[in-house]
């Protein structure tokens, strides 16, 4: 139990720094692997803590699928989520279901001018995703939580 007790501050600790002042975001192992097997699991700095205690609290009901965690990982998640929110009112997640792409911050960076000639990137069949959800569909190293404009992948017609 020490063991995994350090071992995940020693990552929060580690994640915290690792990419200060870029765009890209350290994730803890388990956050990455129970968040990002649905989805690309989202920098926690992208929303604030109060929009992700509410997810956490919704996860039975996560936009339509059961999210639901055992207690640990639940725990180790919300530690990380609270620990690296956003403090920002950009990044408020408003209303009863929050989500990071209807933060202010989302939509003044994903606004049609903004988006550079780059297509709405499409939702699997099946998914209940929306499209911009789809960070993989625009940023090559989302999973890897880089979303600079460095990571874009390149418009087909575009140099």
């Amino acid at each position: 139990m020490k063991t995994l007790q350090s071992l995940s501050l020693a990552t929060l600790l580690l994640a915290g720094g690792a990419w200060a002042g870029d765009h890209r975001y350290a994730l803890s192992p388990t956050y990455a692997a129970e968040c990002g097997s649905c989805h690309v699991a989202y920098p926690p700095a992208l929303m604030d803590a109060a929009g992700w205690k509410v997810t956490l609290q919704q996860l039975e009901r996560h936009f339509g699928s059961d999210a639901s965690l055992e207690p640990q990982a639940q725990r180790e998640i919300a530690s990380l989520l609270q620990a690296q929110a956003s403090t920002r009112s950009v990044h408020e997640g408003k209303g009863a279901a929050p989500r990071l792409t209807t933060t202010a911050w989302f939509q003044r960076k994903h606004r049609p001018e903004e988006l550079h000639g780059y297509p709405l990137p499409a939702v699997p069949a099946g998914s209940k995703a929306t499209p911009m959800a789809q960070c993989q569909a625009c940023h090559r190293r989302a999973e890897q939580g880089d979303f600079g404009e460095g990571s874009l992948k390149p418009v087909s017609g575009r140099r």
